[in-house]
C-alpha cells in the first residue's frame, strides 16, 4: 500500500462518543439528533453547513476547551472538524455517517475562500470510525454517491498522463497509476454491493477512500484521482453557488469529461448506472446552459486558480461543440430518480 493509511475502526458511534471525554463535535443533522440523547453531552456542538474560510475562522475564534474534535456527518462536518483540529492542534476523530465523499479519509484541509476551493493545511485523525448500521440507515443515494471520488481516477489518470506527456509536473508514477486502475477495476466488481448499500459495499468504499487518502498524502498531490472532472465541478459551483452531493456531481462530471477526453465514456456511464449513483442532470438540478457555461469558463478558471493541467487547459483547446453535445446527451441517458 502506498503511504500510511488512517486507522479505521468498526464500532458504534454512540460507544465511541461516550468514551471521548471532553469533545467538540461538528455535525450534520440528521443524523446527529438521533444519537445525541444517548451520549454524554459534548462541550460544543457545531452545525456544519458552511465551508467558507471566514466562517470557519469565526468558529475557531469561539473555541472552547476540549480534548478532541469530532467530525460527525458528511463532507461539511468532516472538513469542518479537520479545520478546527488543524487550527487548534487538538486530536481528531472522524465519524462519517454517509459514504458520499472521501473527506474523512484524506489529510488535506479543504475550504472555500470567496467561493473558491483552497487547501490550507493537513491533519491526520487518530481514527476513522465506521458505524456500518448508522451509515446504512442514511438515504441510499447518499451512500451510492461514494463512487464519485473513486470513479474520478478514470478521468484523473487520463489528464495526468496527458499533462506529463506534454512536459508538466508532477512526474508520472507507475505505482499511483496502477493504484488508480486497480481501484477502478474493484469499483466495477463492487457495483452490485454499492447499489444495494450492503455492508460489503460500504466497507469497499471506505477501504478505497483509505487507500486514496494514504496515496495522496504520500505523493503530496492527488493527480491520479483528481482532474478535469473535479475542476469542472469547482467551476460550476463557483459560478452557480450550488452545492450538490459531492459524489453525485463528480460522477456526472466524470461521464461528461470522459466524452470530451475520448476516454471510454460508455464504460463510465455503465458503471454509474450499475451502482445506482444519481448523476442525471435532472436529479442534480443542472441545466444544459449551466453545464456548457462552466465548461467554457473552465480553462480560465483553472488557470486563475492554479489547478493542475488537464485536457481542458493544455494549449487551451477550442471547445468541440459536437463533443459537448455528445457529452450532454450521454449524461442525459443515465437512469433518473434513484
Amino acid at each position: 500500500m502506498i503511504g500510511e493509511p488512517f486507522e479505521v475502526v468498526e464500532a458504534t458511534a454512540i460507544d465511541v462518543l461516550a468514551g471521548l471525554g471532553r469533545y467538540t463535535i461538528a455535525v450534520n443533522d440528521p443524523p446527529w439528533s438521533a444519537v445525541a440523547g444517548s451520549i454524554p453531552p459534548p462541550v460544543r456542538v457545531i452545525d456544519a453547513w458552511e465551508m467558507e474560510l471566514s466562517h470557519l475562522d469565526r468558529l475557531v475564534a469561539e473555541d472552547v476547551d476540549c480534548d478532541v474534535v469530532v467530525g460527525f456527518g458528511g463532507g461539511t462536518a468532516l472538513d469542518t472538524a479537520k479545520y478546527l483540529a488543524w487550527r487548534t492542534g487538538r486530536r481528531l476523530v472522524q465519524i462519517p455517517t454517509i459514504t458520499s465523499v472521501d473527506a474523512g479519509f484524506t489529510d488535506a484541509v479543504g475550504v472555500r475562500d470567496s467561493g473558491r476551493v483552497r487547501y490550507v493545511g493537513v491533519v491526520r485523525p487518530e481514527s476513522v470510525v465506521l458505524d456500518l448500521d448508522l451509515i446504512r440507515s442514511a438515504p441510499l443515494h447518499l451512500n451510492r454517491a461514494g463512487i464519485g471520488d473513486i470513479l474520478s481516477c478514470h478521468t484523473g489518470l487520463f489528464d495526468w498522463r496527458l499533462a506529463v506527456d506534454a512536459g508538466h509536473d508532477p512526474p508520472w508514477r507507475h505505482d499511483l497509476g496502477d493504484l488508480g486502475r486497480v481501484l477502478l477495476g474493484q469499483l466495477a466488481d463492487a457495483a452490485p454491493d454499492i447499489a444495494a448499500v450492503s455492508t460489503d459495499g460500504v466497507r469497499f468504499l471506505a477501504d478505497a477512500y483509505r487507500r486514496i487518502g494514504a496515496a495522496c498524502a504520500e505523493a503530496g498531490h492527488s493527480r491520479f484521482e483528481e482532474g478535469s472532472e473535479h475542476h469542472w465541478a469547482y467551476c460550476y459551483e463557483h459560478r452557480t453557488g450550488a452545492h450538490q452531493v459531492h459524489g453525485e456531481l463528480i460522477a456526472f462530471a466524470v461521464v461528461a469529461m470522459s466524452v470530451l477526453q475520448g476516454n471510454d465514456p460508455e464504460w463510465a456511464a455503465d458503471l454509474v448506472a450499475r451502482t445506482g449513483c444519481r448523476a442525471h442532470p435532472d436529479d442534480l438540478g443542472i441545466t444544459r446552459e449551466q453545464y456548457v457555461d462552466a465548461l467554457v469558463e473552465l480553462p480560465d478558471y483553472a488557470l486563475a486558480e492554479a489547478l493542475d493541467i488537464t485536457f481542458a487547459t493544455l494549449d487551451r483547446p477550442a471547445i468541440d461543440l459536437t463533443a459537448v453535445s455528445e457529452s450532454w446527451e450521454l449524461v442525459c441517458s443515465l437512469p433518473k430518480g434513484r
